[in-house]
């Protein structure tokens, strides 16, 4: 049961942040969990669209979501400390497992239904007391007793921020002539076919406009 099949388009859930632990609900547009844009795109009760990026967040909770029985495939070798943590995750599938972090320190035991390892995170689908729990880039976890640390990932790529895409939009538009519009599929926010915001940063062939819009963005700290 991997995190991609446990959060769906149109499905509803809770994103709680790692920093503040602030809660919001809202209904998934795109959810992705291996990719250089790996994130969730919600839109809230407000009709605003925002982009959590995994890194943001500490835990999802969706909603009407079930679990399915998982059976162990293999077990663990004698001495299972000494194998990688990705080896490890899926030799203890359908098992119950302790997962832990550092900041702010708390603990979670539960039953590992599935995990993805993507370019900047790692998610974990958890059955907690019948209800799934998807946790992001916990620092470590127990399985009888032996202890892995889960390996920080260092991908080539700008690391994509947490956005509120329909108010920065919503700037832009006050600010430029050219035609704005939010294609949260992507996601990201189309000016004039010319130059597109993404949660990662600016991209554009017009150099001009693409500076405009950089200084704009700057200026209202949208963009660090």
């Amino acid at each position: 049961m991997l995190p991609k099949d446990t959060l769906k388009k149109d499905m509803f859930a809770e994103f709680t942040l790692n920093k503040s632990f602030n809660t919001y609900k809202g209904r998934v547009l795109k959810a992705d969990f291996n990719s250089p844009l790996e994130g969730v795109v919600v839109v809230n009760r407000k009709d605003q669209i925002y982009f959590y990026p995994l890194l943001a967040l500490h835990m999802i909770k969706p909603t009407n979501c079930f679990p399915t029985n998982v059976i162990p495939k293999t077990s663990l070798p004698v001495n299972p400390k000494n194998i990688h943590i990705k080896e490890a995750l899926s030799r203890i599938v359908g098992r119950t497992v302790k997962i832990f972090y550092e900041n702010p320190k708390t603990s979670y035991l539960g039953r590992l239904l599935g995990f993805t390892r993507g370019c900047f995170s790692w998610s974990l689908v958890m059955e907690i007391h019948g209800e799934i729990y998807i946790f992001l880039n916990p620092d470590y976890m127990m399985y009888y007793g032996t202890v892995w640390k889960f390996l920080k990932n260092n991908p080539p790529y700008e690391r994509p921020k947490l956005m509120n895409i329909t108010k920065t939009a919503q700037y832009l538009k006050r600010c430029l002539l050219e035609d704005v519009k939010i294609e949260s599929s992507y996601p990201r926010i189309n000016i004039d076919n010319k130059v597109f915001v993404y949660p990662y940063g600016v991209v554009g062939e017009d150099d001009y406009l693409k500076e405009t819009v950089m200084e704009i963005l700057k200026e209202k700290e949208f963009l660090s």
